[in-house]
């Protein structure tokens, strides 16, 4: 799913568009939260010239990357104590992960701590549904909650963006509600030609189909120091 699914690909898109607005380029990237690691060997491939780390406190999600992801320039760190994300990197990521976080202001300052320039973040925003509940989401941010918090705290946005209408959502997240994503088999195992196809539809429905800045609830937001330029 991560690999092939219409909303796994469509990320990592629209995070490859906000890294399209990094100069000068990161040295270093830290994905943290990383899973099994698909959107870290994106940025792997992305920068080429960088050092870039995937760390996770799930030991299967890191033995995943390990086997399937290599890269000259790709590491990943099991990291069950979550010490890893206070090591400092140029560019610091973490996808789809604060919504999962308790005390996520906490973490957020964890991570701005960490970070030599810039903070990449996604989230889903908007109404939340009790699947995404079903599948560990304690919240879904509100529009303009991330970008205040951040410039409290010194940081201004480089690239912000907010995605999907209409056909990632509400479209498909009503549908995930309604089949109960989070255990439908659709989403789990390999991925055969049937699912393939149904999932590349999709994609192209969401990546040219639907809002890519504004209206959409899908965050993904490039930050900087408020004391940089880039």
């Amino acid at each position: 799913m991560k690999r092939y699914g219409p909303a796994s690909r469509w990320l990592r898109s629209l995070i490859a568009d906000a890294c399209r607005h990094l100069e000068p380029l990161p040295r270093s990237v830290h994905d943290v939260g990383c899973g099994e690691g698909t959107n870290t060997l994106m940025l792997a491939q992305r920068f080429p010239d960088a050092k870039v780390r995937g760390s996770d406190f799930s030991a299967s999600g890191i033995a995943v990357a390990q086997r399937y992801l290599a890269q000259r320039n790709l590491t990943f760190v099991h990291d069950p104590s979550n010490c890893a994300a206070d090591e400092a990197a140029d560019l610091v990521c973490c996808f789809e992960v604060l919504e999962h976080v308790d005390d996520w202001r906490a973490f957020l300052t964890r991570l701005t701590g960490a970070t030599n320039r810039y903070l990449l973040l996604s989230f889903p925003t908007g109404r939340m549904r009790p699947f995404e509940a079903n599948v560990g989401h304690l919240r879904n941010f509100a529009k303009g909650e991330m970008e205040a918090e951040l410039a409290r705290i010194g940081f201004r946005p480089i690239h912000v963006g907010y995605a999907g209408f209409p056909f990632y959502s509400p479209l498909y997240r009503e549908f995930c509600q309604l089949t109960n994503a989070g255990d439908a088999k659709f989403t789990r195992g390999s991925y055969g030609l049937a699912k393939k196809t149904v999932a590349a539809v999709l994609y192209m429905l969401f990546r040219y189909g639907s809002t890519r800045r504004h209206f959409g609830d899908q965050f993904v937001g490039l930050f900087t120091r408020g004391d940089q330029h880039g």
